[in-house]
């Protein structure tokens, strides 16, 4: 019976754990992503989330199934993180802020995000 209980509990604090802020598996963002411009209804595609501790440039299409990102718009943003979406890989094209309910475009794919968030790595 103990060995039961002590399992439980530490299966418990692990699922607290990986929905902390900076876990791995931590969203930090959240946003509506449009294949048209305008954030428009019928160009959604599916709420979609950015994940982790931040500090690196991730790709918004992480499962090659994700059409042309046009339009993007934040439904969450963690608390003092800061996104910006990028229309190359390397996060070295212009950024494009983005702000909860604020549709982001820039007239050609968004193909990129960065986050920096107060538990993301020094750059």
């Amino acid at each position: 019976m103990l060995p039961t209980l002590i399992f439980t509990s530490l299966s418990a604090a692990v699922v607290v754990i990986a929905e902390s802020p900076g876990d791995p598996d931590f969203y930090n963002t959240v946003a509506e992503i449009y294949s048209g411009p305008d954030c428009v209804e019928d160009s959604f595609v599916w709420a979609d989330p950015i994940f982790g501790r931040g500090g690196s440039c991730q790709p918004l299409d992480r499962h090659d199934n994700t059409p042309d990102i046009l339009s993007y718009k934040a439904t969450s943003i963690y608390t003092d993180c800061v996104v910006s979406l990028y229309t190359d890989s390397e996060c070295y094209s212009t950024p494009y802020t983005v702000d909860v309910d604020e549709c982001v475009q820039a007239g050609i794919p968004f193909v990129s995000a960065f986050v920096q968030c107060p538990f993301s790595p020094n750059l």
